[in-house]
């Protein structure tokens, strides 16, 4: 029981520490870190619709996949985690108790850094569930002019 509830601890934390690692990271440095810490089944590259460059790591024996999405400077801008559908209340109790939650599909991290969104619904009939991890915009400042 005490190893569950360890590992079950690892998780909630390692979450956090990946989830800030990618957005800001290249492609290079996201491959390098898969190919040192997580087990994957086949890596791709593609360019999204609107021409952007994509990497999208496919989970091992399991529904889902890690896309990566990056700006034309070569920079992870957000990304996509992919999980099985059946997955769903294990994923919003797990961001419920690491997130403070801002809606009811989306959570925000302690540093108000990135938001993470569930997409429950991806695809019509879709067997998976999407989980976007965005940095949020700077807030708008703006300065008075003095004489």
């Amino acid at each position: 029981m005490k190893r569950l509830l360890l590992l079950i601890a690892l998780s909630v934390l390692s979450v956090s520490a990946f989830a800030q690692f990618p957005l800001g990271a290249t492609k290079e440095e996201i491959k390098t870190y898969f190919g040192e810490n997580v087990s994957y089944a086949n890596v791709q590259e593609f360019k999204t619709a609107n021409g952007t460059e994509a990497l999208c790591f496919t989970k091992v024996r399991v529904i889902g996949d890690y896309t990566f999405l990056f700006n034309f400077e070569g920079v992870c801008t957000s990304y996509i985690e992919t999980y099985d559908k059946k997955d769903m209340n294990e994923v919003v109790w797990r961001f419920d108790r690491k997130f403070c939650r801002l809606g009811t599909t989306i959570w925000g991290d302690e540093d108000n850094s990135y938001n993470v969104t569930l997409v429950a619904n991806p695809k019509k009939g879709a067997n998976f569930i999407s989980i976007i991890y965005k940095p949020v915009a700077p807030a708008a400042t703006s300065t008075l002019a003095s004489n």
